[in-house]
C-alpha cells in the first residue's frame, strides 16, 4: 500500500482490490489499507465501508490479535462506527472464548483496544460487552513486566481510562510504575501519563503511589531544559525532535494541579519551561498553565518570571485578537490571577482590565455557571469590585433561560458570596432561580455553601419574609442534617450561619431555635474540647477573630429575642464563662484597633459643635465622639445630649453601610441593620439617627443648610423632622 499516499489513489486501490484481497484471504493487505485510511475525511469513510464489507466475511478465520486491533484502531481514529457492524464484530471476536485472542496480545494491541473503546459510542460498548473485554485485557497487562509494556502503551491506556473515567486501581498503579521505570519513555508518553493521572484523580479519586509519582516527575525533570536530557527540548514543535511541545507543558501543569502535586523539584523547572514557551502556546494552553499555577499556589519569587511571561502573553493576545479566547479561557485566567495575587491590589491591572472589559463586552455569553461565579469572585479579589457593571452583567448572564438550572450548590454559594462582598443586590430572577434549586440545595449543599448563602442573604439586607423564608428554611434544614456528622460544619460556618440568622432578626432566631441551639452547643463543645486538649483559655484556637465577634453579636440578639432566653445561656456557660470572656475581649481589641474617623464624620461633628455653641437657648448640651455602648460591636460615631436630657446616637454612614447598585443604593446592609437594632435597645426608639453620605453631600458644604439638616435629624427644628 506504500504506493498510494494520496486520498484518491488509496480510495481507488481499495475499490479495485478489496474484494480480491478478501478472496485470497490477504488479511495483511487489508489491515495495511485500514491503517492508511484512519483519518476522518468523508471520502475515507466510504473507503472504510468498502474495506469493512470485504473484511467482515474473514472474521471467523482471524487468528492473529493484531488483525483485529489494527482495523479497530483505524475505525476509532477515523470516527467510523457505521451500521455495517465491523467495530462490534471485531470486539466480539477479541472477546470470544474468554478473551483467548487478547491473552496473546502485546502491549500495543492492548493499548489499541483501550484507546478505541475510549472513543466508542455507547451502543457499540453495550453490543460488544466492552467491560468484560477490558477486564480480560487488564488481567493480561497486570501479568506483563515493565520490559513487556511499551511506554506508549502505558500512556495510551492511562489516557483511555481518563477519557472513560474508568478506574481499575491495580492496573493504573502498574502502568504508572512501568511508565516511570522506562528510560526509553518519550516526552509525549510522560506528558500524557502525568495529565491522565491528574484527570483520574479529579474524576475518579485515584491516587497514584507517591513513589511512582516521584519517579515519573524525575523523568519529566530530566527532559526539561537544564535537565540531563532536556537541553532546549521544550522548544520542539508538534512532531519534531521528540521533545516537550508547549501543549505537553500545559497538560503536565494541569495534571499536577488536579493531583495536588506541588513538589518544587518538578514545578519550578516545569513552570519555567511553560513561561519560556508562552509565545508558542495556544490560548487554551496559556489559560490552563496559569490556572494550574494558581491552584497550586505558585506565588513565590521562584515562579514570578514564568507567571509574568504567561500573563504578558495573554495581555498581548487580548490586545490583538480577543476573540481567540474562549469563555472558559477568560474565566480560568481571571481566577488564576486572583489566586496568584499575594495581596489585594492592581499588580495585574493591565491584563485584568482587558479580561474584565472582554467579559463585559461579551456580556458573559457562553460562560458556564462555574465560570460566572469564578470570574465574579476573581474580579472582587483583584480589587475591581467598585464597578458594579461587571456584576450586573454576570447576574444577567446567570438568569438567561436555562442557565440557572445548570448551577451547582457551590456555584450559587460562590456567586451570592461575591455579590454580598461587593454589596450588589441581584435581580429578583436570580433569587427565584436559587429558590427553584431548593431541592438540590437541601440534598447536596455542604456546610460552607449553606453558611455562605445565609451570610450573603443577611449581608445584602434581604427582608426575612415571603420567598426568602422558603429558601432559608431549606438551608437551615440542610445544616440541621449536617451538624451531627463529625467535623463537616467548621467554626467559621457555624459563626456565619448564626450571625446570618441574628441579622434576619428575632423572628428568624425563634423560628429556627432548635437548629440554633444545636449550632450553639456545637460551638460550645468545640471550645471546651480545645481548652481540655491544651489546658487553659486556648479555645480561641478553634475560632478566628471575626468568628468570635460574630458570636458576640449573636449572643446580644439572643438575650433580647423573645423565646430565646435559654439559648443565650449556652455560650455563656461554656468553659465556665471563658468563651463569653474571649468573645468580649476580642470585641474590645477590635474596637481599640479601629480608631479611624472619616472626613465626613469630622464635618458632622464640627457642625454639631457649632449648634452646641449657638447663641440663645442652647439646644445641644454636649457632643461626644466614638462612644462605647454596651452590647455594640464598635463605637457610636457621635452621641449628642440635648438640652432636655435626651441622648441621641448619630451614625455617619458612608457607602459601605449601603448596597452599591441601581435603586438599592439607599438600602442598608445587614451589618448596619444589626447595629441599629443594638443602638435602639441602648438609646430607645426614636433616639437613633443616621446621616447617609449622599444626603450630607447634597448640602454642598453650606454651613447653614448643614445646621438645619442636623436640627431636623435631631427633631429640634421648628419646621419638624
Amino acid at each position: 500500500m506504500s504506493d498510494f499516499d494520496s486520498l484518491p489513489s488509496l480510495a481507488a486501490a481499495v475499490e479495485a482490490g478489496a474484494a480480491k484481497w478478501a478472496t485470497r484471504g490477504d488479511v495483511s493487505t487489508l489491515c495495511a489499507a485500514f491503517n492508511k485510511a484512519c483519518t476522518s475525511h468523508p471520502t475515507l469513510h466510504r473507503t472504510l465501508a468498502t474495506l469493512a464489507a470485504a473484511y467482515l466475511p474473514l472474521m471467523p478465520r482471524l487468528r492473529d490479535v493484531k488483525h483485529c486491533t489494527l482495523p479497530l484502531w483505524a475505525c476509532a481514529k477515523a470516527g467510523y462506527w457505521a451500521g455495517d457492524g465491523l467495530a462490534v464484530a471485531l470486539l466480539q471476536r477479541l472477546g470470544r472464548g474468554g478473551g483467548e485472542l487478547m491473552r496473546q496480545a502485546n502491549s500495543q494491541s492492548h493499548a489499541h483496544v483501550w484507546w478505541s473503546l475510549s472513543t466508542a459510542p455507547a451502543e457499540v460498548l453495550e453490543a460488544a460487552n466492552a467491560e468484560e473485554l477490558l477486564s480480560c485485557s487488564a488481567d493480561s497487562l497486570l501479568r506483563m513486566s515493565t520490559e513487556d509494556i511499551e511506554p506508549q502503551a502505558c500512556s495510551n491506556v492511562l489516557l483511555a481510562c481518563a477519557r472513560r473515567r474508568h478506574c481499575p486501581g491495580p492496573l493504573l498503579c502498574h502502568l504508572t510504575a512501568c511508565l516511570a521505570a522506562q528510560p526509553a519513555a518519550g516526552c509525549q508518553e510522560l506528558a500524557n501519563g502525568l495529565y491522565s493521572l491528574g484527570e483520574l484523580c479529579e474524576d475518579c479519586g485515584h491516587a497514584p503511589r507517591p513513589q511512582d509519582l516521584q519517579r515519573l516527575a524525575a523523568e519529566v525533570v530530566g527532559r526539561l531544559p537544564g535537565g540531563p536530557g532536556g537541553a532546549g527540548s521544550c522548544w520542539q514543535q508538534e512532531g519534531g525532535g521528540g521533545g516537550f511541545i508547549p501543549q505537553h507543558l500545559s497538560n503536565m501543569l494541569l495534571g499536577c494541579s488536579k493531583l495536588g502535586y506541588a513538589d518544587p523539584a518538578l514545578l519550578r523547572p516545569l513552570s519555567d519551561a511553560a513561561g519560556q514557551a508562552a509565545r508558542r502556546m495556544e490560548e487554551q494552553h496559556l489559560a490552563n498553565s496559569l490556572h494550574s499555577l494558581g491552584v497550586l499556589g505558585c506565588v513565590g519569587p521562584a515562579y514570578a518570571p514564568a507567571v509574568e511571561r504567561l500573563a504578558a502573553e495573554v495581555q498581548q493576545r487580548l490586545q490583538r485578537q480577543p476573540d481567540a479566547f474562549k469563555p472558559q479561557n477568560l474565566s480560568n485566567i481571571l481566577y488564576a490571577l486572583a489566586l496568584l495575587q499575594p495581596e489585594r491590589g492592581h499588580r495585574w491591572s493591565a491584563v485584568v482590565d482587558l479580561l474584565a472589559a472582554e467579559c463585559k463586552r461579551r456580556e458573559f455569553a457562553g460562560f458556564t455557571a462555574q465560570g460566572l461565579s469564578n470570574s465574579a469572585w476573581a474580579l472582587e479579589m483583584l480589587g475591581y469590585g467598585s464597578d458594579q457593571g461587571w456584576f450586573t452583567a454576570a447576574v444577567a448572564a446567570a438568569v438567561r433561560p436555562g442557565i440557572t438550572r445548570t448551577f451547582k450548590c457551590q456555584d450559587f454559594s460562590n456567586l451570592w458570596h461575591t455579590l454580598a462582598l461587593v454589596r450588589h443586590c441581584p435581580v429578583a430572577a436570580f433569587l427565584e432561580g436559587t429558590i427553584a434549586a431548593s431541592e438540590v440545595l437541601r440534598t447536596q449543599a455542604n456546610s460552607q455553601a449553606c453558611a455562605n448563602l445565609l451570610w450573603s442573604l443577611a449581608t445584602l439586607g434581604a427582608p426575612y419574609d415571603g420567598r426568602l423564608v422558603r429558601l432559608v428554611d431549606v438551608l437551615v434544614k440542610r445544616l440541621w442534617e449536617l451538624l451531627p456528622e463529625g467535623g463537616q460544619v467548621n467554626g467559621q460556618d457555624l459563626a456565619n450561619s448564626l450571625w446570618a440568622l441574628a441579622v434576619m432578626g428575632p423572628r428568624a432566631l425563634f423560628r429556627y431555635r432548635r437548629v440554633v441551639a444545636r449550632m450553639l452547643r456545637k460551638v460550645a463543645r468545640r471550645w471546651d474540647e480545645a481548652e481540655k486538649a491544651i489546658g487553659g483559655d486556648s479555645g480561641a484556637g478553634r475560632f478566628h477573630t471575626l468568628d468570635l465577634i460574630q458570636l458576640w453579636q449573636v449572643q446580644q440578639e439572643l438575650e433580647h429575642a423573645d423565646g430565646c432566653s435559654e439559648l443565650a445561656g449556652i455560650l455563656a456557660a461554656s468553659g465556665g464563662g471563658t468563651l463569653l470572656s474571649a468573645m468580649w475581649n476580642t470585641v474590645k481589641d477590635w474596637e481599640q484597633a479601629d480608631n479611624a474617623t472619616s472626613a465626613l464624620q469630622r464635618q458632622v461633628v464640627r457642625t454639631l459643635g457649632r449648634l452646641q455653641q449657638a447663641e440663645g437657648v442652647p439646644l445641644v448640651a454636649s457632643v461626644s465622639e466614638e462612644q462605647q455602648v454596651e452590647g455594640l460591636v464598635g463605637r457610636v460615631d457621635v452621641v449628642v445630649e440635648l438640652a432636655g436630657g435626651r441622648r441621641v446616637a448619630v451614625e455617619v454612614d458612608g457607602p459601605t453601610h449601603f448596597l452599591a447598585n441601581g435603586s438599592h443604593t439607599s438600602a442598608r446592609n445587614g451589618s448596619t441593620q444589626l447595629r441599629d437594632r443594638c443602638l435602639v435597645r441602648a438609646f430607645g426608639a426614636g433616639n437613633v439617627a443616621s446621616v447617609p453620605y449622599w444626603e450630607w453631600r447634597e448640602l454642598g458644604g453650606d454651613t447653614g443648610r448643614q445646621e438645619e439638616y442636623l436640627l431636623r435629624l435631631l427633631r429640634l427644628s421648628p419646621d419638624g423632622p
